[in-house]
């Protein structure tokens, strides 16, 4: 039986519902989650209310009775991070190599950090499981995939939280959330695509400079305006029409460390079907099935862009964000993805 919130002496942090269930069997303490799709809509440099209000408003699709919710859970989530913090309790934060993931961690260690530069922190131990593989898993995806006997195994291994970590998790959540992503890019380049050693001497958010490029190609490509996910898309159906959520497990199949839920693929497939000029069309509904059942098929613009004979921003225009950069502009886009160079363009 678990304790009680109040009696509650070590936090656990996670990515999601899948992994926390399975979290709640092996570990003692609360289990909360951190699983905002940060690598999707607006990011900037807000905090507190402002801060929730604008990922709620994108997360909810301005549904007033979601809106609410997400944004309530959001700061409730937040505040119990802090609030352990304050407390000197435990904090483990449990996660793996992707995309999605490592944001969640610079974002939950910068939480944790200005929490403790306040001086309200009275001396916790904090520390992080990360991995990017696990024993006997040919394909390992995340902690979603772990049995409790499997996680049970992760007990005790995570790594000291010191002030390595803290100091690169505030310098990357400032960067990231930036209107300009240049100090980004400089930060994955410092990085060296592997690791960074703190002063202590200690390797620390080894995968997070590989995830950092990751989200740069999702950027739209200098050759034809594509994310790389639009592009995966794309090739996937020059095969012939598929429903949307085989195309999913098509496109994720191809991805080295996937981070990517259903739902914010399906809304990409939704972008591409609704520009001015489709790439895609999604076929209706049928009765009560869900969007993953619905056909998508290539157009020909579709086959001209993927082909490299028109570019989907000059046909589309484009008015996404990523993290605190606003791409905006009705035939061109203020920032592209150079896959060779692997770097940002203006």
């Amino acid at each position: 039986m678990h304790a009680s919130k109040s009696t509650v002496t070590t936090l656990n942090i996670t990515n999601g519902d899948c992994a926390a269930d399975t979290l709640r069997d092996v570990v003692d303490g609360h289990v909360e989650t951190a699983k905002d799709v940060l690598h999707e809509g607006p990011c900037p440099p807000l905090e507190g209310d402002a801060w929730y209000e604008v990922r709620a408003r994108f997360l909810s699709g301005n549904d007033t009775v979601r809106y609410q919710a997400i944004k309530t859970g959001l700061g409730q989530a937040d505040e119990t991070i802090a609030a352990a913090c304050r407390r000197g309790h435990g904090i483990v934060l449990w996660f793996e190599h992707d995309l999605f993931d490592q944001l969640a961690i610079i974002r939950v260690l910068d939480l944790i950090g200005r929490t403790h530069l306040d001086g309200r922190n009275s001396g916790g131990d904090w520390s992080l499981v990360c991995i990017g593989a696990f024993p006997g898993i040919d394909r390992f995806i995340g902690l979603g995939q772990l049995t409790a006997n499997q996680l049970a195994t992760l007990i005790g291994t995570g790594v000291p939280v010191i002030a390595g970590h803290l100091t690169l998790a505030r310098d990357a959540w400032g960067a990231f959330r930036a209107p300009d992503p240049t100090a980004l890019v400089d930060l994955a380049r410092q990085l060296d695509a592997a690791r960074v050693a703190s002063s202590e001497g200690a390797p620390v958010l080894p995968f997070l400079a590989d995830a950092l490029l990751r989200f740069f190609a999702e950027y739209p490509s200098v050759a034809n305006g594509l994310s790389r996910t639009e592009q995966l898309a794309l090739q996937a159906l020059l095969a012939g029409q598929s429903a949307a959520g085989a195309l999913f497990a098509d496109t994720q199949s191809e991805e080295e460390r996937p981070f990517m839920g259903d739902s914010t693929f399906f809304d990409i497939l939704q972008r591409l079907a609704t520009a001015r000029v489709p790439l895609v069309s999604v076929a209706d509904g049928a009765g009560d099935l869900g969007f993953h059942a619905r056909l998508v098929t290539i157009t020909a613009a579709g086959r001209d862009v993927l082909a490299g004979r028109a570019d989907h921003v000059r046909l589309n225009g484009i008015d996404i964000w990523r993290g605190g950069v606003h791409l905006t502009g009705s035939d061109g886009s203020p920032w592209r993805w150079d896959a060779r160079s692997e770097t940002l363009v203006s």
